[in-house]
C-alpha cells in the first residue's frame, strides 16, 4: 500500500506542477495534494484518471468515478487499490 500511495502522490504532484495557468485568473493555486483533488476541474480530472489508469494498467469503472471517491486522497487511494492487483 505504501508503494501505491507514493506512486499516486508522485502522479498528482507531477500533474499539479505540469500546467502553466498564469493566464487563467480562475486557476486556484493549490498548496498540497488534498487541495488539488478538492478543487480539480473536469479537464484535470480526466487527465488524472487517464494517467492513473495508464500507470497502473487498469480501467476504473465509471460508477466509481464519483466526487466522494476523488476529492479526498485517502478515498482516491482506496479506490485505486481496489483495481491494482
Amino acid at each position: 500500500m505504501k508503494d501505491l500511495k507514493e506512486k499516486l502522490e508522485n502522479i498528482i504532484i507531477s500533474l499539479m506542477t505540469s500546467h502553466d495557468d498564469s493566464d487563467n485568473n480562475d486557476f486556484y493555486v493549490c498548496k498540497n495534494i488534498e487541495e488539488y483533488l478538492y478543487y480539480i476541474d473536469s479537464i484535470r480530472f480526466i487527465e488524472l484518471i487517464t494517467t492513473v489508469e495508464s500507470e497502473f494498467n487498469i480501467e476504473i469503472d465509471n460508477e466509481d468515478l464519483v466526487e466522494e471517491n476523488v476529492k479526498n486522497f485517502d478515498r482516491f487511494m482506496q479506490l485505486i487499490s481496489k483495481y491494482v492487483k
